[in-house]
């Protein structure tokens, strides 16, 4: 894709928001925000929102208002040019597989750690569906850790985790460098305020992640503690991103989320980012497979189309 347009104006990749593309590919297509609402089944408002929060993370203007005709402006064109092409290469692909199994079934597991939020692994979801609706997609919640070790030792197929580098033995393909945050709930003493300094935080609780006490976990979690002294009075803790967020919300302490995950609470003001300079926490996320093991055909299938879906949106 186009430099200009690799990354939002936050520096995180724009094929993160693959939805967003999407919708504007049928926008463009289809030369209206209402004829792209009818032919994705959405309500108008929904694809016009989706158009909005797209210039809105570039803060470029892509299509005319106020036109009789519809019309793009010059970063719009730049930006379908691109786009045209990602979604060229995904229908290739969907042909290319209903063509070997249009009667697949099966079952394919793939572990992934909990709250993620993907576009891509969204897209993935939806094209093995499309193309193949007796497939069974096994979806399970598990730590970075006992991810890669499962990926490895062949107990599933498929992981999604967290990683500080790939391993060699893996294929292992990046879908996103998140960014993450230190969160407070609308009910600490700390929403609001700007001036928040690490002494500030030394005897804060923490809301946890389950996996933070296997120690090993390349979780922001365990970077924080290690740099700051921070997180090492725990408040509450759980294995799901959801109850995490509530307990964070609820005023129970505070907490490590990653920043895409929670745009809406913080629109919402549900959720406080606190500010700390030294505090830089990032993560790679990559859909992971062993090379090496043999795959049926619905997890052959499965692995396919998330190459495709990942190599058209790099």
């Amino acid at each position: 894709m186009n430099k200009a347009f690799k990354q939002g104006v936050d520096g995180t990749p724009l094929c993160d928001n693959w939805g967003l593309l999407r919708s504007f590919y049928f926008i463009v297509n289809t030369k209206g925000v209402t004829k792209a609402a009818r032919e994705q089944g959405l309500s108008q408002p929904s694809v016009s929102g989706a158009l909005a929060r797209l210039e809105k993370r570039l803060q470029q203007q892509l299509v005319q208002r106020g036109q009789r005709d519809f019309e793009l402006t010059a970063a719009g064109e730049v930006l379908f040019a691109e786009v045209q092409r990602m979604f060229e290469a995904a229908l290739r692909a969907e042909e290319k597989l209903k063509a070997l199994h249009s009667d697949l079934v099966g079952t394919v597991q793939i572990q992934i750690v909990t709250g993620v939020r993907s576009d891509i692994l969204d897209e993935i979801l939806r094209l093995v569906h499309q193309r193949h609706p007796s497939v069974v997609i096994d979806i399970q919640i598990a730590s970075s850790p006992t991810i890669l070790h499962n990926v490895v030792s062949g107990a599933v197929p498929f992981g999604i985790c967290l990683m500080t580098r790939p391993l060699s033995r893996l294929d292992c393909q990046l879908l996103l460098r998140a960014e993450y945050g230190i969160f407070c709930g609308a009910e600490d003493p700390l929403f609001g305020r700007q001036d928040v300094t690490l002494d500030d935080l030394r005897n804060v609780p923490f809301i946890s992640f389950s996996c933070d006490k296997e120690g090993r976990a390349p979780e922001p979690m365990i970077a924080l503690r290690d740099s700051t002294g921070l997180g090492r009075t725990i408040g509450g803790t759980s294995g799901d991103f959801t109850e995490v967020c509530r307990m964070i919300t609820a005023g129970l302490g505070i907490g490590v989320l990653p920043v895409h995950a929670v745009a809406r609470e913080i629109e919402d003001e549900t959720l406080w980012r606190i500010d700390l300079p030294k505090a830089h926490l990032y993560a790679d996320m990559f859909f992971i497979s062993d090379p090496a093991r043999h795959l049926s055909g619905a997890e052959g299938t499965f692995l396919q189309v998330a190459q495709e879906v990942i190599a058209a949106s790099s």
